[in-house]
């Protein structure tokens, strides 16, 4: 991704984690970050201080030079997290000890903290028998969690893992729920076994489920669910309804997925939205996936564009019908 004239590729660091160098402070970093939408970054960290792992696993936590930095600029009113990854063989380092201490010795000097929810992150980065460490905002970092990896809990009542791709997508965009009503209408087209379903019904939506295929019975005995056991384009051609959200998790190539979404925009509320994944090839990608934003910005706002950790050999677009389109 060409960032701007201020930054620069230095190297890889692990198996997708990389170091950039920019002449600005990390907050304007992350800022520009933003502005870019970059599709395949989900976290960053400032690289602040460099020191041998030895001097982390062996030495004394609170008379490392990052650590007495820290609690100095650290704002006692916030909670905070530490985390903290290894690259390479992982084998060899002792992440979780570290952090334990870390964590333990902030915790002794009176912060507070807090692993879901922090205000303010301590971030540890080991690679190459080196530690590199960061404080940052949970906002600047792109994401709140490790490296960008959202980890949901396998409930009883879990239907599909797949569902945890919609739940991080409405978790990462909360515009989507934030502008439609409580107990409004989603079209949930490839829908079974029910994974997306269920988190639409979660999020109190009424869901149309579209598929051939059985969704999981708990879904079709639910009241808020209307199940059609069909393929999507007869369902369209039985039905004009109108939704707030449609969803569309099918394994179709991107172009043939982008057409099949602009066909349904008449089925779309006015600033109702669409979140579809866009299934990635081996090769082209990056062509492809301009190509499919290209044609969905002529009648969409693209709104969201992320690969986001649940996604893997995918991308979620979450696109926004608006009036003048």
């Amino acid at each position: 991704m060409n960032i701007s004239a201020g930054a620069g590729f230095i190297g890889w660091l692990g198996k997708g984690e990389g170091l950039l160098e920019y002449d600005g402070d990390f907050a304007g970093f992350s800022e520009l970050i933003k502005e870019k939408r970059p599709i395949f970054i989900r976290h960053i960290f400032p690289s602040e201080y460099k020191i041998p792992y030895k001097d982390i696993e062996n030495t004394e936590i609170g008379g490392i030079i990052f650590v007495r930095d820290f609690i100095n600029r650290m704002d006692r009113k916030l909670n905070f997290s530490v985390q903290i990854r290894a690259a390479g063989d992982a084998g060899y380092y002792k992440p979780a000890e570290i952090k334990h201490k870390v964590s333990d010795y902030f915790k002794s000097k009176g912060f507070t903290e807090d692993k879901r929810y922090p205000g303010q992150i301590i971030t540890i980065f080991i690679s190459n028998g080196f530690a590199r460490a960061g404080l940052s905002r949970p906002e600047e970092n792109l994401s709140a969690w490790s490296g960008g990896m959202r980890h949901y809990a396998v409930r009883e009542d879990t239907i599909s893992r797949a569902g945890f791709k919609l739940m991080e997508a409405l978790e990462a965009y909360p515009g989507v729920l934030n502008n439609i009503e409580k107990n409004g209408y989603a079209l949930d087209l490839g829908a079974a076994p029910g994974g997306w379903t269920k988190v639409l019904l979660d999020n109190g939506l009424r869901v149309t489920a579209v598929d051939p295929v059985g969704l999981a019975p708990a879904l079709q005995a639910n009241e808020n669910v209307v199940y059609y056991n069909i393929k999507a384009h007869e369902y369209l051609k039985k039905s004009n309804k109108k939704f707030d959200l449609i969803v569309n998790d099918m394994s179709m190539n991107i172009i043939t997925s982008v057409n099949f979404m602009l066909s349904l925009k008449s089925r779309l509320k006015d600033k109702g939205y669409i979140i579809i994944t866009f299934k990635l090839t081996k090769y082209d990608r990056i062509n492809k996936i301009k190509e499919g934003v290209n044609l969905l910005s002529r009648d969409f706002s693209v709104v969201f564009i992320k690969q986001l950790f649940h996604n893997r050999s995918e991308v979620t677009v979450i696109l926004q019908k608006i009036n003048n389109k």
